[in-house]
């Protein structure tokens, strides 16, 4: 019997990696993930993400060919095109506990939006000021806004599409309570504009990116620290959590620090 490679179900899409060995039987596996699951309609094989602005690799290997969905959680609706977009089933509790730290009335920036991860359950389930959601890829901008009307989150959400390292330019410099840095790898480069968006003493930055399994919070947050203290800023580290497996030897790692001070 056929051994099923484990399969993520977005909406009515599942989603499968297919290991190199099985490449030539992708079909059959296809097809027996459908029948399995009656509610599926598509099933995709995924080759993973690549570039800046993390599109996806993928192939339909059975069911409908619109890989269009929406997918429910935390009472947040997400609408998105699983083919070409990331929507990581593994960060499910992160996007809770976001919405579960924010303070009522602060000021949110959420640096790489996406379709809306964390700024639509920061938006819907908090009670913040505003949430500035900054989105680099069109498609994925487009999604944003129909996750924004959809989850009637109009009044609290500013989408903005461009490269977050240019959000200074639309005048929220020194504004942020809470900056959201949900993106790897590299997340390190972008933390000098984290910094200037904060509020300063006082404000929050969650960090997010990948390093070695065992103790590669602690290089993460070696070098966060020291980028930190070359701008003039002094940081206190509150929490860590590995948010889950990316590969044998790399973590997807979460680090939750406090701004103490400021230039």
């Amino acid at each position: 019997m056929l051994k099923l490679p484990r399969a993520r179900l977005i909406g009515d899409v599942a989603v499968v990696r297919i290991p190199a060995e099985l490449e030539e039987r992708e079909k059959e596996i296809g097809e027996e993930i459908l029948r399995r699951n009656p509610r599926i309609r598509t099933v995709l094989r995924t080759f993973g993400a690549y570039g800046q602005t993390r599109t996806t690799r993928s192939k339909i290997i059975a069911g409908e060919e619109n890989t269009e969905t929406t997918y429910k959680e935390h009472g947040c609706i997400y609408k998105l095109d699983v083919a070409t977009l990331l929507f990581c089933l593994g960060n499910l509790y992160e996007r809770r506990r976001m919405a579960s730290v924010v303070k009522p009335r602060e000021v949110v920036v959420d640096m790489f939006a996406g379709v809306g991860q964390f700024t639509i359950p920061v938006a819907k389930l908090a009670s913040p000021s505003v949430v500035y959601a900054f989105e680099i890829n069109p498609e994925a901008y487009r999604y944003l806004l129909e996750n924004i009307r959809l989850n009637k989150v109009e009044h609290v959400v500013r989408a903005f599409m461009d490269d977050c390292r240019n959000a200074l330019k639309y005048g929220i410099e020194e504004s942020a309570d809470r900056v959201i840095m949900g993106y790897f790898p590299g997340t390190i480069k972008f933390l000098p504009t984290a910094l200037q968006l904060s509020k300063g003493a006082g404000s929050y930055i969650h960090l997010h990116d990948l390093a070695r399994k065992k103790n590669g919070w602690a290089e993460l947050w070696e070098n966060a620290r020291n980028v930190a203290e070359q701008l003039g800023y002094g940081v206190e580290l509150i929490s860590y959590r590995e948010v889950k497996s990316y590969s044998p030897s790399l973590a997807h790692w979460a680090l939750d620090f406090r701004i103490v001070g400021s230039p």
